[in-house]
């Protein structure tokens, strides 16, 4: 294994070089009358544990992946038309066997082990036939009562001078990358209104399966008052209400944010329908599972947050946060579901000291956990992460968190324990190379997983021209 971690590790120095070798252009490239910008993020990464435990199907303990994701914007400014779309490739470099604890989705996806998606690829003209409507084709997202990704048309027509009204209208067939949902349609709208200055008022709509709605209210009487709210439903069952205010002490710098959020019973095999992942108990499986959300019941939380600038420490800001999260139906207790307290206290940094280039925060957590007897308990956690810059081309940043109990495991972080210090350098103004490493040690690894620990290196290059 040493020999193998050895020739992986030379391999990414090898990459490292090359990367630092080349120097993009860090303006938008002029093609005839368009203007042209070009976003690239290569990733590799290598990981490798400790040798998994017997009941495992496979003894793999390493892992090598590489990603890409490009993303393009061409704008034709003198016609009001813009194009734009990003990809994303991502390709298992040692095919990895079923059953291994690093099978991921990429590993799914038929015997090369590769996956390609298109996130987005669509065009938009803006001042069609009037100043006040943009029009967008292709494959794109909408964003309201539900983020729906599909291939067909979206429209804008905007009246500012009658109550700021903002008109939204999109619809055409739903694109699903992780599982085949047919050729269905689907569409829906988005309205808001501005009746007052500070105030905005949205009533949006997606109709598929079933018809979600969403109704949302962002209001701002003062520089010193936010006040914010949302309820949704789909059909006639409400999903949740959200709200919130947040204030800030104009002598003090003192900021103050109060919220509750009213989760309710999932009635409606529609409800998050377009979040697909999956969870540990089925990761060595090629089925996706809904979203972890899914699993959620009904609860209540409230949170207090606020935070408080010192004057006499150039840069320093502390922070604290109350968390209460109570179930709506106590037998419902499961390793998803909990009543808890939590209180976080913490502060930021930022160039103190007179350190230019400097970010320094860290943390404190104590949950107060009510689950069944196996899983009731307190935990307690400590964070902190720097960063440093150094010579305006190098950046350095270091990662700790701990906690001192698992029973925490779903709600903040599912490692015990975790490092990460990473080193990037910048090619150019807009252009960087990363090296990152990463250790996780948990309980809940040996029991899920068979490993005691994970280890992670990662090379990314971000490109810009």
């Amino acid at each position: 294994m040493a020999g193998l971690q050895w020739r992986q590790l030379r391999i990414v120095a090898g990459l490292i070089i090359g990367c630092c070798l080349l120097t993009p252009p860090v303006s938008a490239l002029e093609l005839g009358g368009a203007e042209a910008s070009l976003r690239s993020t290569t990733e590799y990464r290598l990981q490798w544990s400790d040798s998994p435990a017997d009941y495992m199907v496979t003894d793999e303990n390493s892992d090598q992946d590489f990603f890409e994701t490009l993303s393009a914007d061409v704008i034709w400014q003198d016609k009001g038309l813009s194009f734009s779309t990003m990809v994303t490739y991502a390709k298992d470099l040692d095919g990895t066997r079923s059953g291994s604890i690093f099978q991921d989705y990429t590993d799914s996806r038929g015997s090369h082990r590769q996956d390609f998606e298109c996130y987005y690829a669509y065009l938009e003209k803006s001042g069609l036939f009037t100043d006040a409507l943009t029009v967008r084709a292709g494959r794109q997202y909408a964003y309201g009562a539900e983020n729906i990704q599909f291939d067909g048309l979206w429209a804008r027509y905007d009246l500012p001078q009658l109550l700021g009204l903002e008109i939204e209208a999109f619809g055409g067939l739903i694109t699903q990358h992780y599982d085949d949902l047919g050729p269905s349609g689907i569409g829906g709208a988005n309205l808001r209104i501005r009746p007052l200055p500070g105030l905005a008022i949205d009533l949006n709509a997606v109709i598929f399966e079933e018809t979600s709605w969403e109704t949302a209210l962002y209001w701002q009487p003062s520089d010193s008052w936010k006040l914010r709210s949302r309820v949704a439903f789909i059909n006639d069952h409400t999903r949740f209400i959200d709200g919130g205010v947040e204030t800030t002490i104009a002598a003090t710098g003192t900021v103050l944010d109060f919220s509750i959020y009213r989760r309710y019973d999932i009635a409606s095999e529609a409800d998050f329908l377009f979040d697909f992942s999956y969870t540990l108990d089925e990761a060595l499986s090629s089925e996706m599972n809904r979203l972890y959300l899914m699993q959620e019941e009904s609860y209540l939380q409230f949170d207090v947050r606020v935070s408080q600038p010192i004057p006499f420490v150039h840069g320093l800001t502390v922070f604290g946060r109350y968390c209460n999260r109570n179930l709506s139906h106590s037998d419902d207790e499961n390793i998803y579901n909990t009543d808890f307290h939590r209180i976080t206290a913490g502060f930021d940094l930022h160039e103190g000291f007179g350190i230019h280039g400097s970010h320094f925060s860290a943390g404190y957590s104590h949950w107060w956990e009510k689950r069944d007897k196996f899983y009731e308990g307190e935990s307690t956690s400590w964070f902190a992460d720097l960063e440093q810059e150094l010579f305006q081309t190098l950046e350095i940043s270091l990662g700790y968190y701990h906690k001192s109990e698992d029973v925490n495991s779903l709600l903040e972080n599912e490692a015990s324990t975790s490092y990460r210090a990473a080193v990037a350098y910048k090619i150019c103004a807009y252009s960087r190379v990363e090296l990152a490493y990463e250790y996780a040690q948990d309980d809940f690894y040996e029991d899920e997983l068979g490993v005691d620990h994970i280890n992670s290196l990662t090379v990314t290059l971000d490109l810009d021209f």
